[in-house]
């Protein structure tokens, strides 16, 4: 597993999308970056405008990204209790695609319930048995 702290402030996607990226190549699963990085991308972004607007800014985000056989979950905290919906915005609508993408790109993603702490909106990415062939 590998952990980032993140603030609420604008260059919090950044550091993520960064860290994300350098993550996957350590562990060998370079070719899950560019998917990991766009959804977690989204998921900062979304827990950065809901922090902004919430009561409890002042707690921390952070991102959490976990390796286990055959796939890599990715994971954004944040402090508040809305759940994430898959909206279909109409076509002049400019905003709401997010999870759209979020569902396009991941093989299953939710979200949960962190006691105390809000929640945590969650993507998995399954790993190519390629991939997994070139890490044994």
């Amino acid at each position: 597993m590998a952990a980032c702290p993140l603030s609420a402030g604008a260059q919090s996607g950044r550091t993520a999308r960064k860290f994300t990226r350098n993550t996957l190549k350590e562990w060998g699963l370079a070719s899950l970056a560019d998917d990991a990085e766009a959804i977690v991308g989204e998921f900062v972004a979304n827990a950065v405008s809901h922090a902004a607007r919430s009561a409890e800014s002042g707690q921390p985000l952070g991102l959490r990204l976990l390796r286990r056989t055959g796939e890599v979950m990715c994971a954004v905290l944040d402090p508040s209790d809305i759940a994430p919906v898959l909206r279909m915005p109409d076509r002049n609508e400019e905003a709401g695609r997010g999870l759209q993408m979020v569902d396009a790109l991941s093989d299953v993603w939710g979200w949960s319930p962190v006691t105390g702490r809000g929640k945590a909106v969650w993507a998995i990415l399954f790993c190519a048995l390629s991939t997994l062939l070139a890490l044994t």
